[in-house]
């Protein structure tokens, strides 16, 4: 009789454990009137890198206009955002964008003929049920039409700001070792705003109809009790028109980044866009660059609207220690957990204190500096 032994080894394919990190670049080249371009360059993710984002930093990048001119932009904030000064760029002339890394390797995309869009019509939301959880959800449209006919296809994106609040609202802070009630709003930490970008590609196209008008086209959905929803919402809509070209390739990268999963799926399909390796003709790069105006409509929703709430899980205990005698407003608790949150002058006055996560609103992110835009 003979016998057989099996083993198994793990299998490690080379593509996982390549340390490749290609260029992406992502932006439009806006040609509104007194308006800057963004573009955001930064480096593709392996499946063992640990780094959620890899920025391109210290790069060269520039617009070039096909009759020569160059433009410039600048990562001012050192994140690998490069954002030009407001410009008028003239939208007969064609354009593309140079880029050149910290290494001396240059890239560069096709010459882009600008598109001019209409303007957004509206930016809408409803309370709708939603027929799987049976709790209510808001839903967020985006309403446009173009009554030359010349739009047709349409890419969207948003950038969320949200309003929330620490548990408690102290009106007092600390200045050093004593506390000192707060006069001015800045000192305040009840109140913070937090920022965010949309991470789905937002397309739609008219191309079917006989006028070119989008309705409802649904851009965001929020489940009854999302905190981003505690006390006040905002969104900013941008709108930027698409040639069939650009609308084919971000409808690849939306079927393959959002779309794929289950045996019925669409296919990965390889993602190709205008923007060529110079260096190293060879050398991946992800991107596609298109030229035109872009459209901003914000929307404002209010929670009185809604009567959500989140109602985080979250530990506040009130403990109330004594005052110095000489001095009332000295602050000498041992433990940095806490914070102050009440100062009662009685006899004997004492300090109701609590962790300072309950007191300051920057734990859950944002900042306690009131956009400019808010209502």
């Amino acid at each position: 009789m003979m016998g057989t032994t099996m083993c198994r080894k793990e299998y490690d394919p080379p593509v996982i454990k390549a340390s490749n990190h290609f260029l992406a670049i992502d932006g439009v080249i806006n040609v509104g009137t007194n308006s800057s371009s963004t573009f955001l360059l930064s480096r593709s993710l392996n499946l063992q890198d640990s780094a959620t984002n890899i920025p391109e930093l210290n790069a060269l990048v520039t617009i070039v206009a096909a009759n020569g001119t160059v433009y410039p932009l600048t990562d001012t904030a050192a994140n690998g955002t490069y954002v030009s000064a407001p410009l008028n760029l003239d939208p007969s002339q064609k354009y593309q964008i140079a880029v050149t890394t910290t290494e001396g390797i240059k890239y560069l995309s096709d010459l882009v003929t600008p598109k001019t869009g209409a303007p957004i019509d509206s930016v809408t939301w409803q309370l709708l049920p939603n027929p799987l959880t049976g709790a209510n959800s808001v839903k967020i449209f985006v309403n446009t039409h173009d009554p030359t006919n010349n739009t047709r296809y349409y890419r969207w994106d948003y950038v969320e700001t949200y309003q929330h609040q620490s548990f408690y609202q102290s009106y007092w802070y600390r200045v050093g070792t004593a506390i000192a009630p707060i006069v001015d709003p800045s000192q305040s930490t009840f109140n913070c705003w937090s920022t965010g970008y949309s991470n789905t590609i937002l397309l739609g196209t008219s191309i079917t109809l006989a006028t070119d008008i989008i309705s409802q086209a649904q851009i965001a959905q929020f489940e009854q009790n999302d905190p981003k929803m505690d006390v006040k919402y905002s969104t900013l809509v941008r709108q930027y028109p698409l040639d069939l070209d650009a609308y084919n390739y971000w409808l690849t990268v939306q079927k393959n980044s959002q779309s794929l999963g289950g045996l019925f799926d669409l296919q990965p399909s390889q993602i190709k866009g205008n923007i060529h390796g110079v260096t190293n003709p060879n050398d991946p790069v992800f991107g596609y660059v298109t030229a035109s105006t872009i459209s901003e409509k914000r929307l404002f929703i209010d929670n009185n609207a809604l009567g959500w709430k989140s109602n985080p899980a979250i530990n506040c205990p009130i403990k109330i220690i004594g005052t110095d005698p000489l001095n009332t407003l000295y602050w000498s608790y041992p433990d940095t957990a806490y914070d102050v949150y009440y100062f009662n002058s009685g006899n004997p006055p004492t300090i109701n204190i609590t962790f300072k996560d309950c007191l300051d609103c920057r734990y859950q992110g944002g900042t306690n500096i009131q956009p400019p835009f808010w209502q």
